[in-house]
């Protein structure tokens, strides 16, 4: 298939609205309810989410693999799974959030744990099909990028109307609590709605792509009989390949930084910036803003640059401008809180900076729809499934090491537990600056560094493309 229809590409896109609105629940809001309301350590929050990411790095692979095997003739290779992922992810999401009262250190990790790896394999069972029927979908270089912008699109827009829904009719500041973040009761109530939204937006997306399914490339005989220990060497075998190897680091890696970002927003709104519950509510806007118009740009700018020129260029701008605010603070150089500026200044550096980062993962997924071409006319071997649970799992790395390093941070500045703004020790503010601008710079440009040895161009996969259609 090459072009695809405006509405299957929509009904496909809708789907990876419920990853982003779990992301939301997830990297916005679950370590701050852990650490900051219910009182887990930050040490044991972030070791959570690590224990969680060990239980990823075996399934998504196998998921993937599982996906690449499966024969079904009505329902194809990936919407049974798709199907099957929709309910436990929003049951295990919403219980995730309603532990049981009375739960000390150990109860309460051990509930963070048992529900965060639940909930990850769920969407296991769903991200790593979905992406991988996103890859199936078209072949040619242009509407890859342009598929792949429309799903993150549609993730970085409706995922941003929920949190904002959270911020003002959940979390919305009262006399007992002046930041409504910390009123415990209403984290099992908007989880409840988030896991509602997620089950119907991956139902509809699952049902409504259907019509492709006859259309989709079938499971080869070496899929069909491939091994858990094929699987290990194909996994070796692509690890070698510099095109695979420096995607799979560069997305890793950025990951890793973006999730220390998004895990300290509850902390950099109201404690280094001052935000308000209703002010905190209008900075998920810019994420939406920034989806629609990556979907606009990505499929262009990665034709006119080369994906992977583009890809470099919207990293390194996501990065600046993700830490600007705080780097010019540093400098004496940004308004200080209580100015009418703040939060315009503020907010427009974030709506270039999510502009940029998701034209950046826009055309990465596309660059790695050609690595499995690369692949298929090295090996004779397609194998979505299991290069796709790569990106799945480098996604993870976001509430997985990124949690887990946040959590080290928040203790190396000594920021208290339970506390009023008010109440914050200026050197943990001060931290939190740090944190914010330079480290996480530093981040974002290692991540850039790897895409460096990435060694498909356009002419490259033209070239790919003819040795696989004369095949």
């Amino acid at each position: 298939m090459q072009k695809l229809a405006l509405s299957i590409k929509i009904l496909y896109g809708l789907g990876f609205a419920s990853r982003g609105i779990k992301d939301g629940l997830f990297q916005l809001f679950l370590f701050f309810y852990f650490s900051q309301v219910l009182g887990l350590d930050a040490e044991l929050a972030g070791l959570s989410s690590l224990i969680a990411l060990v239980f990823d790095a075996v399934s998504d692979p196998l998921v993937g693999l599982i996906s690449d095997k499966w024969q079904s003739k009505k329902w194809g290779r990936r919407h049974p799974f798709m199907f099957v992922s929709a309910i436990p992810l929003g049951v295990f999401s919403w219980l995730l959030f309603s532990p049981m009262e009375g739960l000390g250190q150990s109860g309460l990790f051990w509930w963070l744990t048992g529900f965060s790896v639940l909930v990850r394999l769920a969407l296991t069972l769903f991200a790593v099909p979905f992406i991988s029927l996103g890859a199936e979908l078209s072949t040619d270089y242009k509407e890859r990028t342009s598929i792949t912008a429309s799903r993150l699109m549609f993730a970085a827009f409706l995922s941003p109307v929920v949190m904002i829904i959270g911020y003002l009719v959940y979390f919305v500041p009262t006399a007992e609590y002046a930041n409504g973040l910390l009123n415990k009761a209403a984290y099992p109530k908007f989880a409840l709605l988030c896991s509602i939204l997620m089950v119907v937006f991956i139902l509809i997306s699952t049902w409504g792509t259907r019509k492709v399914i006859p259309h989709l490339p079938k499971p080869s005989a070496f899929q069909n009989q491939m091994t858990s220990g094929q699987l290990l060497s194909s996994l070796v075998t692509a690890f070698k390949m510099p095109s695979f190897r420096s995607l799979v680091l560069f997305t890793m890696s950025l990951y890793v930084g973006l999730g220390i970002g998004i895990i300290f927003s509850p902390y950099f709104g109201p404690y280094y910036f001052g935000f308000t519950a209703q002010e905190m509510a209008v900075l998920p806007i810019s994420s939406a803003l920034g989806g629609v118009l990556s979907l606009i740009i990505a499929p262009n700018l990665g034709d006119r640059l080369d994906k992977k020129q583009a890809t470099i260029l919207g990293t390194i701008l996501s990065g600046i401008f993700f830490t600007l605010p705080f780097n010019l603070r540093l400098l004496g150089l940004f308004p200080e809180n209580g100015s009418e500026y703040v939060l315009l200044v503020y907010f427009i550096t974030l709506v270039i900076a999510y502009t940029s980062l998701w034209i950046a993962f826009s055309i990465a997924a596309s660059m790695m729809a050609d690595v499995v071409d690369e692949f298929e006319l090295q090996s004779g071997n397609r194998q979505e499934g299991l290069f796709f649970s790569t990106l799945s799992f480098s996604h993870k790395m976001t509430t997985g090491v990124g949690t887990f390093i946040a959590g080290l941070l928040l203790t190396y500045i000594a920021f208290p537990k339970q506390t009023d703004i008010a109440d914050v020790p200026l050197s943990a503010i001060e931290g939190l600056g740090i944190i914010g601008g330079p480290l996480l710079l530093v981040l974002y440009m290692v991540a850039v560094a790897f895409l460096f040895f990435y060694p498909i161009t356009k002419t490259r996969y033209q070239e790919i493309r003819k040795g696989l259609d004369a095949k």
